[in-house]
């Protein structure tokens, strides 16, 4: 059973990587779905309103958004193992949440990363 739920891991983050603010089990067949342009706009509109962007601010995300959407999409897509995946795909978002927090203030970063982790405790949770 160990050994299962360490092979649904990689799975579990890519699609919260890529869905960071959005309910991963109820967007499933809409990640598979999607494409970067709309996985960008979802994440935009989420942040606009959970993070209360500035029209400048909205701008900046929205260009980094679709930027690392883009960028995940060919990993996502790909057929390379999973450890790989997670791999490539976590150091984009750690690059991501770089950029973020040269856009956000420090009180609105400061919340996105409460957030993220919220998002990833929950996944924890729902592996179990």
């Amino acid at each position: 059973m160990l050994l299962k739920q360490k092979k649904q891991w990689p799975l579990l983050v890519a699609a919260f990587l890529c869905m960071i603010f959005t309910n991963v089990s109820a967007q499933a067949k809409k990640l598979k779905d999607s494409t970067p342009e709309q996985r960008a706009k979802m994440q935009t509109e989420w942040m606009k309103t959970k993070l209360a962007l500035n029209p400048t601010q909205v701008e900046q995300v929205s260009a980094l958004n679709l930027q690392y959407a883009q960028k995940n999409d060919p990993i996502l897509q790909s057929h390379e193992g999973k450890l790989s995946k997670f791999k490539k795909l976590k150091a984009l978002q750690k690059e991501k949440s770089n950029a973020l927090s040269q856009i956000l203030d420090a009180g609105q970063y400061k919340k996105y990363e409460e957030m993220k982790d919220q998002m990833a405790q929950n996944i924890k949770d729902k592996r179990k």
